[in-house]
């Protein structure tokens, strides 16, 4: 069962939220596993922008747990893929690719923004070669200490600090040969602000 979260949903049903709230909550391990102050980053900027029509959530379920799992922002300036979770078990399966192709139809691009962190770069790689999607840039640190966090179909805008600056852009030629929106908050799979 597909469960959709955005301002229209919300309007709606307001108990959705809630109902949603709870079941991520009891299933809490699968979402925080590998994301930096997702509790903090899913109160403070996720729930918010449903309300305003920034961002939407969508979960697949099956029976009483989430399998998966997608965030998206969505606004005049930035069409984002924040996170994107398939539980192992579903991995292979389909699920991955339908919960892109959703986000592509909600974004209106093929192309969105997104990062993932080095290490979990294997788990995307086919995904992102399908889509055709094109590596642009390399952050150290950005969001987790030491840690590279490849930038795909853009690039991030440049953090308060100097940690996180771009170690490499790659493929500048496509890069500044269309034109890429003006990214607000860092993006990645896993975290975003």
């Amino acid at each position: 069962m597909t469960v959709l979260l955005n301002q229209d949903s919300v309007t709606r049903d307001p108990y959705l939220v809630e109902q949603s709230v709870r079941l991520l909550g009891a299933d809490a391990e699968f979402l925080r596993s590998s994301y930096p102050n997702f509790d903090h980053w899913f109160a403070s900027k996720v729930l918010p922008g449903i309300y305003t029509g920034e961002r939407t959530l969508l979960l697949e379920r099956r029976e009483s747990s989430v399998v998966g799992l997608m965030i998206l922002k969505h606004t005049s300036s930035e069409k984002k893929l924040c996170t994107l979770r398939v539980r192992p078990h579903y991995e292979s399966k389909g699920l991955g690719v339908r919960l892109f192709e959703t986000a592509f139809k909600i974004l209106e691009t093929e192309r969105p923004l997104l990062s993932v962190s080095q290490p979990a770069e294997s788990k995307f790689h086919r995904l992102f070669a399908y889509f055709g999607f094109s590596k642009q840039a390399v952050y150290r640190g950005h969001y987790l200490p030491m840690v590279d966090e490849l930038v795909y179909n853009g690039v991030l805008d440049a953090p308060e600090s100097e940690e996180g600056e771009p170690i490499q852009i790659l493929d500048t030629h496509s890069l500044f040969a269309k034109k890429i929106p003006k990214v607000t908050y860092p993006s990645m799979l896993h975290y975003s602000e």
